[in-house]
């Protein structure tokens, strides 16, 4: 099946590695214009290379902000007012045992992955 997304604009946050990117790897095979977020810069610079290495003739732009923040999130905005396509990808958590967790771990967790 082809999808044609020429024209639209996606947002993939969390995309300078592993599903992130793979993901921005499929819209801009699509035919869309990918905006990849990471924390840093060069991380973000980093992955652009890599989607840039499969398909050199892709629309691709980045934007460093951690959306684990308000302020990183506020700044993304800023960059890129507008999309068609928001992948929300940012996730985090780690392999501990469920009872050892502290609440300030789950407040963490709750923030980055939820709000």
């Amino acid at each position: 099946m082809k999808i044609d997304l020429s024209g639209k604009t996606a947002i993939v946050t969390g995309s300078t590695g592993g599903i992130g990117l793979a993901i921005a790897r499929g819209l801009v095979a699509c035919g869309a214009t990918v905006v990849i977020n990471g924390r840093n810069r060069s991380a973000v610079d980093k992955a652009i290379a890599a989607v840039w290495e499969g398909t050199p003739e892709a629309e691709v732009r980045g934007v460093s902000a951690d959306l684990s923040t308000a302020s990183g999130c506020n700044a993304l905005v800023k960059a890129e007012p507008a999309c068609d396509i928001l992948v929300n990808n940012v996730g985090i958590y780690g392999p501990q045992d469920f009872f050892e967790i502290p609440d300030s771990e789950w407040t963490r967790f709750f923030e980055v992955n939820v709000m």
